[in-house]
């Protein structure tokens, strides 16, 4: 079974061409769900002229543990010094020297011939291995290379401490025995590169990229780079690891991703990015909600329908219009997140009769304790308890309340936050469970956090056992 390597380039292309579209914490919570998807390396932008470039990699580095971090660099000791300086406390720094390979593109975007940019390369990759032990070089427009010139700077790179070679399919347009033969020239030109990893960026104008880059892994290519949606044409993250999923057992292909969670994950990621299934509330919906101007009725409605299924919940006609005039309250005072939606998903859509209701509970935490929870649960016919340890307060409540249920139920998400201020502040927990797979959410507000805690549970518990009983929630 060949194993592969997962590199998704989703943040650096972000900086290429949607710039404006990520916050800071956005483009941080899409690295923090790679590394959850298990991915083996996440590709980030160059540290440009902006401090918060380097603020962002120096927060990611102190933040990911599993995947390698690689950072783009330029062909100067100065741009290094600086990529260095804010990569340099992660647990897997890599530096990726990144460049034109092609004669048009070198002469275009480095002003300079073939034959000048050789010197350049040993000297950047060699520089870069003396401060980082993985180094990658990556020929962008590879494909179209001019044969000779690109086996002497891959020899180059290697040579000078590259441990990782990307070759690129800029246009997209490589058929697989093409990638194929491809791959397999360029191992018997440059014998070197079987020290080293083979990796392949490869775009999907033709709908192909999938079957080129299997190709290239059974000529001998040992990573992919991918991307989880920013419509710049690279292979999809979701596409590639379905194909991995259904038939990689038959291919002898395999990858170290939670293949469990990659749906939930990639919805979750397009939603931060705002492509694919996940739009972002526009600000004239918000508008025209908070107005009450009546413009749009139907096709707001419509879109808040399409935005709720992106976010992974299935609700029936009646209640997404009793959440779009929720929605609407809301818009009147302030900015509407997907946090309200949720909420009012959790609060609004589903209703049934509770099998559950919450009837006591006791906790006891502390610093030299563990956490314990009595939980006493009633429903029409009994009262039951049950007393369970935990990893913190919450997690004992929810697994006392599990002991009850008699089953346990997968936590998509937890959620609290306060809704008051002061000391008497009330905590709104949301949280959604996925059961046969479809998401439920369950929301509790009161004045003790965990009170809420336990209440967003058996509320979102109630309505999979509605369902279940024939609701039509």
């Amino acid at each position: 079974m060949i194993k592969i390597k997962i590199a998704d380039i989703s943040l650096r292309e972000y900086e290429q061409v949607n710039a404006a579209r990520l916050s800071f914490k956005e483009k941080l919570e899409t690295a923090k769900l790679l590394e959850k998807l298990r991915t083996d390396v996440i590709e980030t932008g160059p540290v440009g002229d902006s401090p918060a470039d380097a603020v962002f990699i120096r927060t990611l580095a102190s933040t990911l543990d599993y995947s390698t971090i690689s950072v783009q660099v330029p062909l100067d000791k100065a741009g290094v010094d600086k990529t260095w300086d804010a990569l340099s406390k992660a647990k897997k720094p890599r530096l990726n020297v990144v460049v034109p390979t092609s004669t048009v593109q070198i002469e275009y975007t480095k002003g300079m011939k073939p034959e000048a940019l050789i010197p350049l390369v040993q000297q950047t990759v060699a520089y870069c291995a003396g401060l980082c032990a993985d180094v990658e070089f990556t020929a962008t427009d590879s494909m179209r290379s001019e044969p000779e010139f690109l086996i002497d700077v891959l020899k180059t790179a290697i040579s000078s401490g590259a441990r990782t070679i990307t070759l690129c399919d800029s246009v997209g347009e490589l058929l697989p025995e093409e990638m194929s033969s491809f791959v397999s020239t360029m191992y018997a030109s440059v014998p070197e590169l079987s020290r080293v990893t083979l990796s392949l960026h490869c775009r999907d104008n033709l709908g192909l990229a999938s079957a080129a880059a299997l190709a290239g892994v059974n000529s001998g290519a040992r990573q992919i780079k991918v991307s989880s949606g920013t419509g710049s044409g690279t292979l999809s993250l979701q596409q590639f690891l379905n194909v991995i999923k259904i038939r990689g057992e038959m291919l002898g292909i395999s990858s170290g991703l939670d293949a469990t969670s990659l749906q939930r994950t990639c919805t979750q990621l397009a939603a931060l990015a705002g492509v694919g299934g996940a739009p972002r509330l526009p600000q004239d919906l918000t508008s025209d909600a908070a107005e009450d101007t009546g413009i749009r009725g139907d096709a707001d409605i419509d879109f808040l329908r399409n935005h709720i299924t992106a976010l992974g919940y299935d609700i029936t006609g009646e209640d997404v219009e009793d959440i779009f005039a929720r929605f609407k309250e809301i818009a009147r005072g302030k900015k509407v997140v997907n946090r309200d939606i949720e909420a009012l998903i959790a609060e609004t859509a589903g209703q049934a009769p509770p099998t559950y209701r919450l009837r006591n509970y006791v906790i006891n935490c502390g610093s030299s304790i563990s956490a314990t929870a009595y939980i006493e649960i009633e429903t029409d016919n009994a009262v039951s308890t049950a007393l369970s340890a935990g990893d913190g307060p919450i997690d004992a409540a929810l697994k006392a309340s599990e002991q009850i249920f008699g089953f346990h139920y997968e936590l998509e998400e937890f959620q609290i936050q306060a809704v008051t201020g002061g000391r008497e502040a009330t905590g709104d927990a949301l949280i959604k469970l996925r059961h046969g797979g479809k998401l439920y959410s369950g929301r509790g507000v009161s004045t003790d956090v965990l009170g809420a805690s336990i209440r967003a549970y058996i509320s979102a518990v109630n309505k999979i056992i509605a369902s279940e009983q024939g609701w039509n929630l």
